[in-house]
């Protein structure tokens, strides 16, 4: 009879060893000495320690096939690619901006797309390129034009004729959408996969690793076109701050990029007259866990609700989304979707971003569906009470604590579309800040209710902090 092998459920080092030495009187009944000096004992608890470890990077290596369970970047990566889901690199904020004169010109002037404007922060200088080219018209003093956060940056490399040629990029921190390839003098497409692509279609693919760093990928001559030897890949970019994009509104001052008019230099004056929203930083493994099962279920098509939803988050720079019906809105149509957005880092949408994100749906919807898209209305909860706080405790310091904690609460991450405000949960919120004995509600007095394509914010605060007696 073989021996009784150890349970899989018992594999930890403390259960190793009660397992182990359990079974040393079946083998033997010389060994009496189970203390820890003994020379046995010593060497069980060393392949205990082994076996320990062994079973842990087991159980991790097999975790790391099943996307809920994987914690390592790369591994979420490639299981998401199975089901065509790409992780979001860093996303750029949009915002408009507006070029002025302060006198007319004589004739219409033309304002290129790449057209370079910079806000100067304490921080750090922060970059916007026009995303389109604009004209201001002759006569007028002002015109908007859509920006899109970030540096352009320029890389070239040698095509060397082999099959799936990639080339590294050096930014760890590149736009998503942003790359552009020209190869000689032909611009190349960007596709998802090659599958479709053939034999000489001019596609290119972009892959960024679990180190963020991304790579150019070509074609093997089956499926998709290869790069001709020696030809120049030149490959540009933009570089982006990601979240730190997110800029307030009158910040962009400075013109980087000269406009001519007729051969003479132009004295413009630019501005952003909306806060720049939508930059965000890449995504997150648990974004990515929950948002590409989403998305494989609406199989990339919007029909149902849930459909547009996922779809509208998954577009980068969007947050939150939410698809409201006639129970919503008693003036929706029957072939009519209204969905608000919300952009990454709360905020508005920008024009640019609406119009993108318009484009994108309207490639996925059924064709006799009309798609509305809305701003978010934020709702601001006002905050008025009287906080008693122990007679050993410092109440600026009890003060601060409440409006940290407050702010976490009413956090745009943690707040979705709709999500009412529950009196007993600010009770109770407060109630638990350290230091804090009781507390009098003013306002609010009751359950906020939070309307479809509404946002709760923080509103007013108003603390009155007294000693407990």
């Amino acid at each position: 009879m073989g021996r009784a092998s150890i349970s899989y459920a018992n594999k930890d080092y403390e259960s190793l060893r009660q397992e182990l030495l359990s079974r040393v009187p079946q083998l033997t009944d010389r060994w009496t000495d189970f203390n820890e000096s003994d020379l046995g004992v010593v060497l069980l608890e060393l392949f205990c320690g082994v076996g320990d470890m062994l079973a842990y990077y087991l159980d991790a290596q097999a975790s790391e096939a099943f996307l809920p369970t994987a914690r390592q970047r790369q591994n979420v990566i490639n299981l998401c690619k199975l089901i065509n889901y790409r992780l979001d690199t860093p996303v750029a904020a949009t915002t408009t901006l507006r070029f002025s004169l302060s006198s007319a010109l004589g004739g219409d002037l033309a304002i290129p797309a790449g057209t370079v404007c910079k806000a100067r922060l304490e921080d750090g200088d922060v970059d916007f390129e026009t995303v389109e080219d604009a004209v201001l018209p002759r006569g007028q003093l002002s015109v908007d034009v859509g920006a899109r956060q970030g540096t352009r940056k320029s890389e070239e490399f040698s095509a060397a004729g082999d099959r799936s040629q990639k080339f590294s990029l050096s930014s760890t921190s590149i736009a998503q959408g942003s790359v552009r390839v020209r190869i000689g003098d032909s611009g190349w497409e960007e596709t998802r996969f090659f599958i479709d692509s053939a034999s000489d279609s001019k596609h290119f693919l972009v892959e960024t690793d679990g180190l963020d760093i991304t790579h150019i990928a070509f074609g093997d001559g089956i499926h998709g076109a290869i790069p001709p030897e020696g030809e120049m890949v030149t490959v540009e970019y933009l570089e982006t701050l990601g979240s730190k994009g997110n800029i307030g509104r009158n910040l962009v001052t400075e013109i980087v990029t000269p406009i001519y008019h007729n051969g003479a230099l132009v004295m413009l004056f630019v501005t952003n007259p909306i806060a720049s929203t939508g930059g965000s930083d890449r995504e997150t493994l648990d974004h990515a866990k929950l948002q590409a099962p989403a998305e494989l279920r609406s199989l990339w098509k919007a029909v149902t609700k849930d459909d547009y939803k996922a779809l509208a988050e998954g577009f980068p720079g969007v947050a939150k989304a939410q698809v409201l019906d006639s129970n919503d809105c008693a003036n929706i149509r029957y072939y009519q979707v209204n969905m608000a957005v919300a952009p990454d880092g709360g905020g508005l949408p920008s024009p640019t971003l609406k119009r993108e994100l318009a484009e994108f749906i309207e490639s996925r919807k059924v064709i006799t569906i009309e798609v509305n898209l809305f701003d978010p209305c934020y709702r601001p909860v006002s905050i008025n009470a009287e906080v008693y706080v122990y007679p050993t405790e410092d109440n600026d310091d009890v003060r601060r604590r409440i409006e940290v904690a407050l702010q976490t609460f009413f956090s745009f991450d943690r707040l979705a579309f709709g999500q009412s405000v529950y009196f007993s949960d600010i009770v109770s919120l407060l109630d638990g800040i350290r230091g804090v004995s009781h507390v009098t509600m003013f306002s609010p007095q009751a359950d906020v209710e939070i309307k479809p394509g509404q946002i709760a914010s923080l509103g007013e605060v108003w603390l009155d902090i007294r000693r407990a007696t």
